[in-house]
């Protein structure tokens, strides 16, 4: 019994070496894998970096192609806008209506009754207008005719209006 006893404790301290060694080898092997994992998550890390990085590059770019597209398109609208807007273009628009009785730069008298529109300054003529248009003028009985020519206007076409006109030059003897 002595002996088995004495045996069990050898094979307890053999089992107990192997057991030792075999952790220690597994724990080495265990680090070695994870260095090993280590270094694969590190060397995917740095690639989805760098996929990242150039993904992202090219998203910039294309961002900035298209704001610089949107931003030439917007300058381009805009400037039409203001130019369409500016009171030269408008006011030239609306005195089409007025050319047949005033003549093609003012120098006209409108039935052969009016004043001449060129020489005049902005202010005087929208004042001219405007009191044409609320139905407190009547120059040489023209009150009704200028009232319903100036009806649909609204004080911003009759300003441009007026600025426009307001660059039509006198020339002697010009009546037409």
């Amino acid at each position: 019994m002595a002996g088995m006893v004495l045996l069990s404790a050898c094979q307890d301290k053999e089992t107990k070496q192997a057991v030792a060694k075999a952790t220690e080898q597994s724990a080495k092997l265990q680090k070695a894998h994870d260095t090993k994992i280590s270094d694969a998550t590190k060397q995917t890390a740095t690639q989805l970096a760098k996929d990242t990085t150039q993904v992202a590059k090219a998203a910039a770019e294309s961002v900035k192609m298209h704001a610089e597209k949107t931003i030439a398109e917007a300058k381009k609208t805009i400037q039409s806008v203001v130019v369409a807007q500016a009171p030269g273009a408008r006011g030239k628009e609306l005195y089409q209506k007025c050319a047949g009785c005033h003549g093609e730069h003012g120098g006209k008298r409108a039935l052969g009754k009016s004043a001449l529109l060129a020489g005049q300054s902005a202010s005087d003529l929208a004042d001219k207008m405007v009191a044409y248009k609320e139905g407190k003028r009547n120059e040489a009985g023209m009150g009704n005719l200028m009232q319903t020519q100036l009806a649909s206007m609204q004080k911003s076409d009759i300003l441009a209006l007026a600025e426009y006109i307001s660059t039509f030059q006198t020339k002697k003897g010009n009546t037409q």
